[in-house]
Formats: C-alpha cells, sequence, structure tokens
C-alpha cells in the first residue's frame, strides 16, 4: 500500500457557476484514512462571501488544522494558528461564561497584538512590556496572561514548540490579587432592616441570599425541586450566569446540601403558596418565565434600597461576605464555616478538622439565620 507524506497545502479556491449568479468551490486534500489522500470539496455562498479573499479568510482555521501535522505547517505556525485551534478543540467544552469573556480578551487584545507572532517568539518580556502598556485593570492582565499562558501549554502539546518551561511563569502582574473594591459586610441589624426595605420578590431573594450566603448567581437558579422539606435541606444543582442557564454549579463543593433553618423554612413554604403550584422557579420572571438578571436587580432596586438606608457599595456579593463574617462572630470553626461557605480549597486546618457532619453543619448555620430574623 502507497503511504502519502504530509505535505503542507494551501488548498484552491475557484469560482462556480449557480443559476443565480456564482459560489466559490474550495478545495483540499484529507486523509482517507489508509494512508492515502483524499480531495474534498467545499462551497461557500457567494452573498455572504463577495470575494476570494472572504472565503481564504474563513477557511483559515480550516487550513490550520490541515497543516498542524506537516513540519512546513508547525514552522510556520503563529499565535493565530494556535488560537484558532484552541477554540476548535478546547473552547466548546470551557462553562459559557468563561467562553464570553476568554473571547472578549482573545479578539480584542490577544489576536490583534500577538496573531502573527510565532509561539516560540512569544517571549516573558515581550508580554510583560504589552501588559505594562495595557490600560485594563489588573485582574484582566492576569487574565490575559494566564490565556497566554494556556495557549503556549497547547501549543507545546500539539508539538508546535518543544516542551519547555512555560515563559508566562516568569510574568507578574502587580495587584492582581489584591481586593480592588472595599469590602462591605453588614450587620445583622442592617441586614434585617436592609430585606425590610425591599419588595417582593428582591427581599426574598436577598434573605435566600444572606441566610445561605449563596453567590448571586445559585439564588437565581433555584427550583422548588431542589429543596428537601422532609429533610429541611438545600442543594445546589445549577447556576444562571451570563444570561444562562449552567447545569454544573461552580465547583463540585458548591453542590454540598445544606442545611434550612426552621424560621426560613416557614418563609419559603409561605412565599410557595403565593406561587403558581406548577412553577418549578423559585423566583421566575413575569416577563421571561425564567431566571431574573442580577445586573437589573441591583441597579433598580438593591443599589436605590441600600442607598435609603445608608448602605454604600452593595453589591450581591455582600450577602455572602456578611454571611462568612456572622459565621466567625458566631463562634463557628473555620472548618463548619469553609463547609457552609462551600469552599473547594481545603487548607491544611480544614483536613485536620476533617469534613463537618450534618448536625455541626446545621448548627453552625442556626447561629446566624437565629440573628436574622
Amino acid at each position: 500500500m502507497k503511504h502519502f507524506r504530509n505535505r503542507y497545502q494551501h488548498g484552491s479556491i475557484r469560482k462556480v457557476p449557480r443559476a443565480n449568479g456564482f459560489a466559490w468551490e474550495f478545495r483540499f486534500y484529507c486523509s482517507d484514512g489508509n494512508g492515502g489522500r483524499k480531495l474534498k470539496t467545499q462551497t461557500f455562498d457567494a452573498l455572504k462571501y463577495p470575494t476570494e479573499t472572504a472565503v481564504r479568510k474563513a477557511v483559515e482555521p480550516q487550513l490550520g488544522a490541515l497543516n498542524s501535522d506537516t513540519l512546513s505547517g508547525k514552522i510556520s505556525a503563529t499565535m493565530k494558528t494556535i488560537i484558532d485551534r484552541y477554540y476548535a478543540e478546547e473552547f466548546p467544552s470551557l462553562r459559557h461564561s468563561t467562553q464570553s469573556t476568554n473571547r472578549s480578551l482573545i479578539d480584542l487584545h490577544i489576536r490583534p497584538k500577538f496573531g502573527d507572532v510565532r509561539p516560540c517568539d512569544v517571549s516573558a518580556i515581550l508580554v510583560k512590556s504589552w501588559l505594562d502598556k495595557c490600560e485594563f485593570g489588573a485582574a484582566q492582565k492576569a487574565r490575559a496572561r494566564n490565556i497566554l499562558s494556556r495557549l503556549l501549554d497547547l501549543a507545546m502539546l500539539w508539538e508546535y514548540i518543544p516542551v519547555q518551561r512555560n515563559p508566562m511563569q516568569l510574568v507578574k502582574v502587580r495587584g492582581a490579587t489584591k481586593r480592588q473594591k472595599k469590602l462591605v459586610v453588614l450587620t445583622p441589624g442592617q441586614f434585617k432592616t436592609y430585606v425590610r426595605s425591599l419588595p417582593e420578590p428582591y427581599n426574598m431573594m436577598v434573605l435566600v441570599s444572606g441566610c445561605f450566603g449563596f453567590r448571586v448567581s445559585e439564588t437565581l437558579a433555584l427550583k422548588w425541586v431542589d429543596f428537601d422539606f422532609t429533610e429541611d435541606t438545600v442543594q445546589i444543582r445549577r447556576v444562571f450566569t451570563h444570561s444562562r442557564i449552567q447545569e454544573l454549579p461552580k465547583t463540585d463543593a458548591s453542590a454540598d446540601t445544606l442545611p434550612i433553618h426552621p424560621k426560613l423554612m416557614a418563609v419559603l413554604k409561605q412565599w410557595r403558596k403565593k406561587q403558581d403550584q406548577d412553577e418549578s422557579w423559585v423566583f421566575p420572571s413575569p416577563r421571561t418565565g425564567g431566571p431574573y438578571s442580577d445586573s437589573t436587580i441591583l441597579t433598580d432596586y438593591l443599589k436605590p434600597a441600600a442607598a435609603k438606608v445608608g448602605i454604600k457599595g452593595l453589591g450581591w456579593h455582600t450577602f455572602r461576605h456578611s454571611y462568612r463574617s456572622w459565621l466567625s462572630a458566631s463562634g463557628v470553626k473555620d472548618a463548619h464555616a469553609k463547609d457552609l461557605m462551600r469552599h473547594s480549597d481545603i487548607k491544611t486546618t480544614m483536613n485536620v478538622y476533617g469534613k463537618t457532619v450534618p448536625k455541626e453543619m446545621r448548627d453552625g448555620n442556626a447561629r446566624v439565620v437565629k440573628q436574622l430574623f
């Protein structure tokens, strides 16, 4: 059997007549699975791609993949090649929220700056100099560095460059881990006053967020099926972020089962009675039938109400920060607080204390909730 060596190809593009004008035909070779090559054809609508240049631009990611195993392809590969392959192979497995953030950084900043640079030429000093001149904040700079780091890791994995120390390990972003905004923590008294100042259903959203330390994406995505009214527990099964439902929570630890205090359970049951019994969402939007927009609630209701009661700098995460503070002030052990907060980064003290048993979690949560009613 005759085998063909992989050769670098540009493909060919030609016009082909159609009843209402013409179309573009892109011709290229691919492996037939038996060591040979097979000619394939792909057609492009002339209305969508009016010029050959437009077609050539559209097939660039495809050509990059076709040439990825050729010596010439690897030598001539640029960061644009890596980005296109990243979008095709790794990007689809990321969460929607991560996709949105990464695509924005890549398309607006990383591709324009490094798209034509070969992976082997992306040095630490080149990236550091670029980041120093960028006008966005430290957190975004750190994310941009991390994306570049991942792209270079993939370039090594895909054998575009030799396996070596990733130069992004040398790039430090000052202030990346420093809190940019002042931390706002409410006292139990402030929280109760604030909840009373809000109309329904926003007061219920805040009450639930404060009594569990939920992230806003978790509160808005709650369904009644998540509650066990027999065992007085709730479990996070999904989140609502970037206008989409994600059926998996932020981390495995986020999906832990949490206790519900009897006082909160009574309020939730009353809230359930106010709804259509066929309603699945705890907080359904009357406009969409699904979860509310967190940013709209924050702007239109939470911040104005906070200003009226003298609370400055309030955000959705204020309730989670406050919950953590209330746990500590109530004497709840750090190990138990970690479990109630559902953090996954367990430290040495957590390993010593071990996993919190449900009774300890219930007692710890009760110490806080009793102060909020």
